[in-house]
């Protein structure tokens, strides 16, 4: 496939995820169960909250506290919202690097919270002495632009940002949902639907 811009998506297509590691976590710090319903909602909002830049890592970890009806420190808390954040296999950063190299521009678009971002770039990203920005040309944030796939603005403002055709640009998305947005938009899309499948593309 020979597109000039790839966009892709962070989890479970660059990273490894295990969502129900961290609601064991939370759980463990008196998160509400799923059969505890309205409460399990209430909670998810956190999150729907901070995905958008709605919310501070402050006000969570103090709406945390409220809704577990508990003293669990800030560490705690950071801790159990990282635990789905698995790894990101070399063999990817090293594919990521190769598209920049053979000149395609890549970018990442992704549904995220500060936590779960500054984790990756700290802990998963680094490979040798490469970092964040030397796999991408830029990452869209939700929580850094107010806006989540799969809104059509998220990927009107990705395609006027980056000043890129839409029709020469592949997205890459695990979630059948945000690839139909992205077609909607006139962007290509792969949905992966297996970790491994994009890296047989290139």
């Amino acid at each position: 496939m020979n597109y000039k811009n790839i966009i892709f998506d962070l989890g479970n297509v660059l990273v490894k995820l295990d969502e129900a590691a961290t609601m064991r976590a939370f759980e463990t710090l008196g998160w509400p169960k799923k059969d505890h319903i309205r409460e399990y909602a209430e909670g998810l909002k956190l999150f729907q909250a901070m995905g958008v830049g709605l919310m501070s890592n402050q006000q969570f970890f103090d709406a945390f506290r409220a809704t577990t009806h508990s003293n669990v420190t800030d560490q705690q808390i950071t801790e159990a919202t990282n635990a789905m954040l698995l790894y990101i296999p070399e063999e990817k950063k090293s594919k990521l690097l190769q598209l920049r190299k053979e000149g395609h521009r890549v970018f990442l678009l992704s549904n995220t919270i500060d936590l779960h971002w500054q984790y990756c770039k700290k802990n998963l990203f680094p490979m040798d002495h490469y970092g964040v920005d030397d796999y991408f040309e830029k990452a869209f944030l939700s929580q850094e632009m107010h806006m989540k796939k799969p809104d059509d603005e998220i990927f009107q403002q990705v395609i006027n940002d980056a000043t890129i055709d839409p029709n020469d640009t592949l997205f890459i998305d695990d979630l059948e949902v945000n690839c139909e947005a992205a077609e909607r938009n006139g962007i290509h899309a792969f949905q992966n639907k297996d970790f491994d499948d994009w890296m047989k593309l290139f």
